[in-house]
């Protein structure tokens, strides 16, 4: 008779716990995904992405608060806001703040599987021309030196097969005419009233003064292949993915 305590002993357990028992567990983070869909995406979007509740991939909350605090919160709520308590099982709120500290979570904590050398020459051969890293390659996308450290994995895996959902600050595509009918197309490194800094694919960086355009236009589009999705397979993107994650100079043991 004393086992059917058991599962009243390990909910106390789990309750009474505020280190997360789960923490950076794939199989927790995907049960967790799992869950979070079923019972939250409805405000957050299925993958935390926000919706009528705010994004869980980027918000400073997630990132500043504890295991401890994301679970009190899940579990009675947030007064104030929509969100509801949520009253059930340690074990399943435990489940839930391990996929929703995935989200935010630097990507080189990630620890995903992958074959990091393989990842090297699909990022050598289809980004290497407009990304660099530790100073090898181009500049008319981002540095990915820092990427692992600096993007979320959901944020890193969305850079790569939706680059226009953001773009970078300093990396807005532009087209600027000038007033000779010369016509320049690249990324805005900075604009302003006053002057534009124009980086071309060529890595020419021009310095122009407002009074030298005729017309400035940001088409909102992304240099970067839009298609990754399908031009990968499942197992090339997991291999691309990998190695960007371990792109950081902090190093996890």
């Amino acid at each position: 008779m004393r086992f059917l305590y058991l599962p009243v002993l390990i909910a106390a357990t789990l309750l009474g716990q505020t280190k997360n028992p789960f923490a950076g567990k794939p199989e927790a983070i995907e049960n967790g995904r799992k869950l979070f869909a079923e019972v939250c995406g409805a405000c957050h979007g299925p993958n935390g992405e926000g919706g009528r509740g705010p994004s869980l991939t980027t918000g400073r909350e997630v990132r500043r608060a504890t295991d401890a605090q994301l679970f009190q919160s899940i579990r009675n709520g947030i007064r104030g806001t929509e969100m509801p308590p949520y009253p059930q099982a340690p074990e399943k709120i435990w489940l839930l703040v391990t996929f929703v500290r995935s989200l935010s979570a630097p990507a080189v904590e990630a620890r995903l599987s992958g074959d990091h050398e393989a990842g090297r020459r699909i990022f050598e051969t289809n980004c290497a021309s407009c990304h660099s890293i530790a100073g090898q390659g181009g500049s008319l996308g981002p540095d990915l030196t820092e990427a692992g450290a600096r993007l979320s994995l959901a944020l890193l895996k969305e850079a790569i097969v939706a680059p226009n959902l953001r773009l970078a600050d300093g990396y807005v595509p532009v087209q600027a005419v000038l007033q000779d009918g010369q016509t320049l197309t690249g990324v805005a490194r900075n604009y302003n009233n006053y002057s534009l800094q124009l980086l071309e694919a060529t890595g020419k960086l021009h310095l122009l003064d407002t009074r030298q355009l005729a017309r400035v236009e940001f088409p909102g589009k992304s240099p970067m292949p839009a298609d990754f999705a399908k031009r990968f397979t499942k197992v090339q993107m997991q291999d691309l993915i990998a190695f960007l994650s371990h792109q950081a100079t902090r190093k996890i043991q």
